[in-house]
């Protein structure tokens, strides 16, 4: 399976030691996954889409469509107002309801902060 990892990196103006290093995988691995030898596993993938923020599917060219900076940021903008509402409500809370609030998403997420 073709990827376009190869024409992301040289895009980047990167060598494959460096993407490598940057994601933390040696240098053969990577070697062997731009010419089709392997297939980078999910969470490679991810990294992959992350680092140079296109989607998974560009990537694995089973779309043409890549992501831009320009819907990156509107993406985070739409999430930060999102995250600034929900503080505001938080803060509007009484220590109890805060609390509460807390246990709640504790529970949901199976964890504690």
């Amino acid at each position: 399976m073709k990827t376009r990892i190869k024409e992301l990196r040289l895009e980047k103006k990167m060598t494959q030691q460096a993407l490598a290093k940057q994601l933390g995988i040696n240098q053969a691995s990577l070697s062997k996954i731009e010419c089709g030898a392997i297939t980078p596993d999910a969470l490679l993938l991810i990294d992959l889409s992350r680092f140079f923020h296109v989607t998974t599917d560009y990537i694995l060219l089973l779309s043409e469509e890549r992501l831009t900076a320009d819907c990156l940021l509107a993406d985070n903008l739409c999430n930060l107002k999102k995250y600034q509402n929900l503080i505001t409500i938080y803060q509007k809370m009484t220590q109890k309801q805060q609390t509460d609030f807390y246990n709640f998403l504790c529970s949901m997420s199976d964890s504690h902060i």
